[in-house]
């Protein structure tokens, strides 16, 4: 599980995002094992998905091609994720196939209503984008003043920056938290593009909020 970064739970599979070696692994919640993983590549713009045994001795190499952060496991198959992907991809059991096109450096992508919920990383806004494109909605993630802010003047790629929105969950059918740098979160309606409520725990901009989900659990 080289570089973990989201996680999600579908059918007591925990799914695991192993963005170094560009797969998805799976956690059996009640046997207390790996038992599945997929890997992720694309030649030529088509995407090839290669299930394998994450306890076997053959595996993909390392080489963090896409990036892949995210997924989102549901019925319909599993909704695929990262920076370099171009877009969320969809593996229908037998075949990966590109579900959206998605702007440079998106996160959090998942399926919603007929379009698509993202975080448009670069462009500093939570995004939903309908198929047809006549919806396009979009709400700032928080920024604060410049001299409240800790570590300012850092210049490390590796640091996120003030603004940086990573992090996504549902609380209904329309109101969405999302996290950002320096750790904050923000619960956004976006029926009326509103931000509801903001909470920052630390002006820190080398902190931000990568995942969320609502508690308890179901």
């Amino acid at each position: 599980m080289q570089h973990c970064h989201e996680i999600a739970i579908f059918e007591r599979n925990l799914y695991l995002t192993s963005t170094g070696y560009d797969s998805i692994i799976a956690f059996d919640l009640d046997k207390q094992e790996f038992h599945w993983a997929l890997h992720v590549d694309v030649e030529r713009f088509t995407f090839k998905g290669t299930t394998y045994d994450p306890n076997g001795e053959d595996g993909p190499l390392l080489l963090a091609k896409m990036h892949i952060n995210n997924v989102h496991p549901c019925n319909e198959g599993m909704y695929i994720s990262g920076t370099k992907t171009g877009g969320m991809l969809h593996f229908s059991g037998e075949k990966v196939l590109m579900s959206a096109t998605l702007p440079e450096g998106s996160h959090n992508a998942r399926p919603f209503r007929d379009g698509v919920l993202f975080n448009d990383t670069k462009a500093d806004c939570l995004r939903y984008l309908c198929r047809d494109g006549v919806e396009d909605r979009k709400l700032n993630v928080p920024r604060y003043n410049r001299r409240d802010l800790i570590a300012k003047g850092v210049d490390d790629s590796r640091v996120a920056r003030q603004g940086f929105g990573r992090g996504l969950c549902l609380i209904s059918d329309h109101v969405i938290a999302t996290g950002s740098s320096p750790s904050t979160i923000s619960v956004h309606d976006l029926e009326a593009s509103k931000t509801l409520l903001r909470v920052n725990l630390s002006m820190d901009i080398r902190n931000a909020i990568h995942g969320l989900e609502v508690w308890p659990y179901d």
